[in-house]
């Protein structure tokens, strides 16, 4: 979404002369920014959910059901570290495309209706 919307930017560093690796560069950045921002808030939010249903067995499961009366939450280190790589793998490979494409842009089309 942000290299659409970004056309007549990344337009006019093309005309002033910004190589394609240099726009990557910048789209690839932002998109990492972005991921670390959601990835950090994402374990923050489920550390604090995990040790809420850990302190308070909130969640109560059937007993005629299950073997257990209550969900079993065991907080990891290396389970939040493992989630953390791993979405930042994603954010990181979700910006190679988009990225591709701005450095691709012809400054022409970018300026056409402006």
């Amino acid at each position: 979404m942000v290299v659409i919307e970004k056309g007549k930017e990344i337009a006019i560093l093309k005309a002033m002369g910004a190589s394609g690796i240099q726009i990557m560069k910048v789209f690839m950045i932002e998109g990492l920014i972005i991921g670390f921002i959601g990835t950090t808030l994402g374990l923050i939010l489920g550390f604090i959910l995990c040790y809420v249903l850990d302190k308070t067995e909130l969640i109560r499961l059937n007993p005629d059901v299950y073997y257990l009366e209550t969900l079993p939450v065991q907080i990891s280190l290396s389970m939040f570290a493992l989630v953390a790589l791993a979405a930042m793998a994603v954010s990181f490979m979700a910006t190679l495309y988009p990225s591709w494409q701005a450095s691709r842009q012809d400054p022409v089309e970018g300026l056409r209706y402006e």
